[in-house]
Formats: C-alpha cells, sequence, structure tokens
C-alpha cells in the first residue's frame, strides 16, 4: 500500500512539473522557408505574366485585346508602352481613369475623383492652336457634354458632390502635351485648379499659356455644371504645385496615374503632397497596373489571356 502512494505521489508530481514547464516554443523557421519559397514563385509568375503584356507584339498581335472592362480595351501595342522605360500612350490613360472610377463607385457608391478623358486638354489645345477669335470662344453644354453629361458619364457628377455631404470633389484632367504627361487637378468647392507636373522646372510659354487657356475653360465649365453660377462669381485660382521630379524623360506617363490615384492636395511627405519614388518603385507600378487589369475579374478575356501565358490556375 505504501509503496503505491508513493507511485502516485511520483505521478503527481511529474504532472505538477509538466505543467509548471516553460513551453519550447515551436520552430518557425520551415514555415518561413515555405512562404518564401511560395511569394518567390508568385513573383515568379508575376513575372512572366508582366513580360507577356509587355513584349514587342508581332504585327499580327498588335490588335489583339489585353483588357476589355467598362466600357474600355488595351491592346498588346497599349501593354507594350507599359514595359519599363516605355513611354505610356493615351489609351493606358484613358483605361486606368475610367477603371479607378468604376471600381471607387462599386466600393463607396459614389465618385470622389473624376477623371476627365485626355481627350478633354486635346480639345483646349485645339482651340488654342485656332486664330485668335476662335480660339477664345466660349464653350457651350454641347462642347463638354462627353465629359459632364449623366447621360454620357452613368452618373450625375452634382450629385456625386453632394452625396453624404462630401466636401472632397475633384476633377482630374490628364494632358499629353509637347510630348510629356502632366495632369490638372481641379476642386470645384474652393475653385482652384492644380497644376501637377513632374518636369515643372521646365516651364516654357506655350505651357504657360496652356495654364491660362485651361483656367478659362474649367471656369465656363464651372457654370454649366453649376446654372445657377455666373461668369463674374466663377473666378478660379491656379495654383502650380511643387511636385517631386522625374528622374528620367520617360516616366511621366506613370506619374500622372500615380496622381490621379491618390494625390488630394495634403502634405504627408516632409513637405510635399506626393511621394519622391524611386526608380524600382516605379517599375513596380508599372507591373502591377498592367497586371492587376489583366487579372481583373470583370476583364472579358482574363481566362484567355492567362491561359495563354500558361498561368491560367497559378494566379487565379
Amino acid at each position: 500500500m505504501g509503496r503505491k502512494r508513493k507511485n502516485r505521489s511520483n505521478s503527481a508530481t511529474a504532472i505538477r512539473g509538466s505543467e509548471n514547464r516553460v513551453p519550447v516554443p515551436l520552430d518557425t523557421s520551415n514555415s518561413q522557408e515555405v512562404k518564401k519559397a511560395v511569394d518567390k514563385k508568385s513573383l515568379s509568375m508575376l513575372n512572366k505574366l508582366y513580360y507577356f503584356c509587355t513584349r514587342r507584339p508581332k504585327a499580327h498581335e498588335e490588335l489583339s485585346v489585353l483588357v476589355s472592362m467598362f466600357g474600355v480595351y488595351l491592346n498588346r501595342k497599349d501593354g507594350y508602352t507599359m514595359k519599363p522605360k516605355g513611354w505610356v500612350n493615351d489609351m493606358v490613360i484613358l483605361a486606368a481613369g475610367k477603371i479607378m472610377m468604376e471600381e471607387e463607385k462599386a466600393t463607396n457608391g459614389v465618385v470622389t475623383r473624376h477623371m476627365f478623358s485626355p481627350q478633354f486638354v486635346n480639345k483646349v489645345i485645339c482651340d488654342l492652336n485656332q486664330s485668335n477669335e476662335d480660339s477664345y470662344k466660349p464653350w457651350c453644354i454641347e462642347d463638354v457634354s462627353l465629359f459632364i453629361l449623366p447621360s454620357k458619364l452613368g452618373y450625375d457628377i452634382n450629385q456625386c458632390k453632394l452625396v453624404n455631404n462630401l466636401s472632397f470633389f475633384q476633377i482630374f484632367a490628364p494632358t499629353l502635351f509637347e510630348e510629356h504627361w502632366s495632369c490638372y487637378a481641379f476642386e470645384p468647392k474652393d475653385k482652384i485648379l492644380y497644376v501637377l507636373d513632374s518636369m515643372h522646372d521646365k516651364f516654357s510659354t506655350r505651357k504657360k499659356n496652356l495654364d491660362d487657356a485651361m483656367k478659362r475653360r474649367f471656369e465656363e465649365l464651372l457654370v454649366l455644371m453649376n446654372p445657377g453660377l455666373t461668369k463674374e462669381n466663377a473666378s478660379i485660382t491656379l495654383l502650380r504645385v511643387d511636385v517631386p521630379r522625374q528622374q528620367n524623360i520617360h516616366d511621366c506617363g506613370i506619374y500622372v496615374l500615380k496622381y490621379m490615384e491618390i494625390w488630394d492636395g495634403s502634405i504627408k511627405w516632409q513637405d510635399k503632397t506626393m511621394p519622391d519614388y524611386q526608380r524600382k518603385e516605379i517599375l513596380k507600378f508599372r507591373q502591377s497596373l498592367i497586371c492587376g487589369w489583366v487579372q481583373h475579374p470583370k476583364n472579358e478575356v482574363r481566362e484567355e489571356l492567362l491561359k495563354a501565358a500558361g498561368l491560367w490556375g497559378k494566379l487565379c
């Protein structure tokens, strides 16, 4: 009997000892290595998709569609402009703006960042190149219906400003002028037109004339969007923003896409309203944009493209 009690005592001691024992941490090195391997494989597949979308197309491939959604289309010629050091074309800018607006509308039910197509500024430039009499001819609603009427946009710009008492609403006008992309950002509430240019130190007389013309046209646009306003109380202020300068001659379009995506006038990066992007970051933007559009659930040719790239079922 005594021996049995001793065994029970030893057993209880052993249990208490196991309870007081400091747990040994699990070895996570193996799981971390697995994660690194998965990440490396995913990056490799993403790089493969990026090369597939941005390689130089053969003559019979140029019009093959890469992206088809929200009424915009990008073909292989457009995709080629998103390659490293590629000069982004107007179709990429147009598609990006449309996709940004549609995604914001789907997520928040309202568009607070309205993107004009490059065609808007093209119209201003075309008028500016005419004779003095025609270049100053005031616009009427027919001249800008494509850019502001609900029947053309699918939503009402003025309603976007009023929903939930939104105080933040901007109109972005990407601009191709003298083979360089820049952007105008207009805040109707404060009546300020901002000039966002990643090569702002190269300021020509022709660019100043365009800035002045854009100011006049946005004042006219403000009256057309708000019938209660008159020309006298629709005067706006033009401000040139000191944004970080691009480090080369080919990334201006990518800077404009980032303005359209995140610029709101707030100083968040030291004394700037935009970050000073490094070369690797710009390259990553190029890759994430075109690959994101190709993989987008709304892209009508998504499955076809991923199969052609040998990635169907791997990046889905």
